[in-house]
C-alpha cells in the first residue's frame, strides 16, 4: 500500500517515483548474448566480453578541482558480444532492439571505436557490430555506460591484437584496471589509476549499494564544475591551496565557499582513506564516508531520499555511509552479518514514510572487464 501510495504521489509531482526500471539479479548468459548478436546481425560474433560498472567511494565530485577519487568494482555489469564488418558503419543494439545514438551507452561505445580507429586498431573500411546486455540498473551512478565502452574497448583491442586499453576516462580505467578485493584509486586530473588492497571478505564486510531512483530536476555535475571554475579564477588551481581559511574568506557566496571548503576536506579525507586501506584497515573506512557525505550536505547535494538512504543505514548499524555520484544512490560499508538487517530498516523508513522502497544489494570489491568467450 505505501508504495502505491508513493508512486500516486510522485506522478503529481510530490516526490521521487522509486528506482526506474530493472535490476537483474542475475548476470547475462554469454552464450544467450552471443546468440542475440547473431540474431541482430546475421553473423557470429568475434567474442563476449564483460566489464564491471564501479561505485565510487570517495573524492569523485573533485573532478572540476583536479582531485582524485576512490572506487570500488561492482559485480554487475555490461556484456558486450562484439565483432568487426565490412564497411565503416557503426551498429549497437541490446537484445530490446538498437540503442538511439543519442543513449549515453551508444555515445560510450562510439567513443572507444573513435579511439580504436586514432589508435590503428580498426581501420577506415572496417565496421563494428556490438550486442550489449546487463545486469546493471539504469539511471544510477554506477558506471553502467562506462562499463558497456571498456567492454567494447577490450573487445577491440582483442579482435585486434593490440595491447590492454587504459580507458578514456575515470570509471573506464576502474573498470580495466580492477581486480577481487582491491579498490582503485583514480588521479583525475592525469586518469592515473592505482590499485589498493579493500579485501572486505577477509574482514567480514559488504558494500550495500543503495537505488533510491531519486534524480535531480537538474544535472548538478555541471552546476557545481562551474562554481569551482568561478572560485579557482580567485583562488588559483584548489589542488595548490594550503591554508583553507585563509582562501575561504576571499569568497564572497556562502555556498560557494561550503562547494570549495568541500574540494579541500575531501582531499584529506581521501588520504585518510587510502592510508587506511595501505594499512589493511578497511573497516575504518567508515567514520571517513559519514564525513564526505556531511560535507557534501554543506551545499545540498544529496536529495531527501538519499539523506534518508543515508541515516536509516548509520541507525541501523552501517559503519559508514555516503551519497555516490551525483544522482540518487548510495553507498554504505556494513558488517556482513548485518547486511540484511540494513536493508530491512531501509525497506521500513521509506514506506514508513510514504515513499517507494529503495534497491539494496550487497557487493564486493569484483574483478575488472574480460573475455567471456
Amino acid at each position: 500500500m505505501g508504495g502505491t501510495v508513493a508512486r500516486w504521489r510522485a506522478a503529481l509531482g510530490l516526490r521521487s517515483a522509486g528506482p526506474r526500471g530493472e535490476w537483474p539479479t542475475t548476470a547475462p548468459d554469454a552464450d544467450a548474448v552471443a546468440g542475440a548478436f547473431a540474431a541482430a546481425y546475421g553473423t557470429a560474433a568475434g567474442g563476449v566480453w564483460r566489464a564491471p560498472g564501479r561505485v565510487a567511494l570517495l573524492g569523485e565530485h573533485t573532478a572540476a578541482s583536479g582531485g582524485a577519487a576512490l572506487y570500488a568494482a561492482l559485480p554487475w555489469g555490461v556484456t558486450a558480444a562484439v565483432g568487426l564488418a565490412p564497411g565503416g558503419g557503426v551498429r549497437v543494439g541490446t537484445p530490446g532492439g538498437p540503442l538511439r545514438a543519442r543513449e549515453s551507452a551508444a555515445r560510450a561505445v562510439a567513443g572507444v571505436i573513435d579511439e580504436a580507429r586514432r589508435g590503428g586498431l580498426l581501420r577506415a573500411d572496417q565496421g563494428v557490430r556490438v550486442l550489449l546486455d546487463s545486469d546493471l540498473p539504469e539511471r544510477t551512478s554506477l558506471g553502467r555506460a562506462a562499463a558497456a565502452g571498456a567492454a567494447v574497448a577490450l573487445a577491440l583491442a582483442d579482435l585486434a591484437g593490440g595491447p590492454p586499453p587504459e580507458g578514456a576516462d575515470a570509471d573506464q580505467r576502474v573498470a580495466l584496471a580492477a581486480r577481487p578485493g582491491h579498490a582503485v584509486r583514480v588521479n583525475l586530473r592525469t586518469l592515473r589509476a592505482r590499485e589498493l588492497p579493500f579485501d572486505l571478505a577477509e574482514e567480514g564486510l559488504r558494500l550495500l549499494v543503495v537505488d533510491t531512483g531519486a534524480l535531480p530536476r537538474r544535472d548538478p555535475g555541471p552546476v557545481h564544475a562551474a562554481a569551482i571554475r568561478s572560485a579557482q579564477e580567485v583562488l588559483g588551481p584548489l589542488r595548490s591551496v594550503d591554508d583553507l581559511r585563509a582562501a575561504l574568506r576571499k569568497l564572497p557566496d556562502r555556498r560557494l565557499r561550503r562547494r570549495v571548503e568541500f574540494e579541500g576536506t575531501e582531499r584529506h579525507r581521501l588520504n585518510a582513506a587510502v592510508g587506511l586501506l595501505r594499512a589493511g584497515r578497511a573497516g575504518e573506512v567508515g567514520p571517513v564516508l559519514e564525513s564526505s557525505h556531511l560535507s557534501l550536505r554543506g551545499f545540498g547535494l544529496p536529495p531527501d531520499e538519499v539523506e534518508l538512504a543515508v541515516e536509516t543505514a548509520a541507525r541501523s548499524g552501517a559503519r559508514g555511509a555516503r551519497m555516490t555520484g551525483w544522482t540518487g544512490t548510495a553507498v554504505a560499508l556494513v558488517d556482513e552479518a548485518r547486511a540484511d538487517r540494513v536493508g530491512r530498516a531501509l525497506t521500513r523508513a521509506f514506506t514508513d514514510r510514504g515513499r517507494v522502497p529503495p534497491r539494496v544489494r550487497a557487493a564486493l570489491p569484483s574483478a575488472g572487464a574480460h573475455r567471456l568467450r
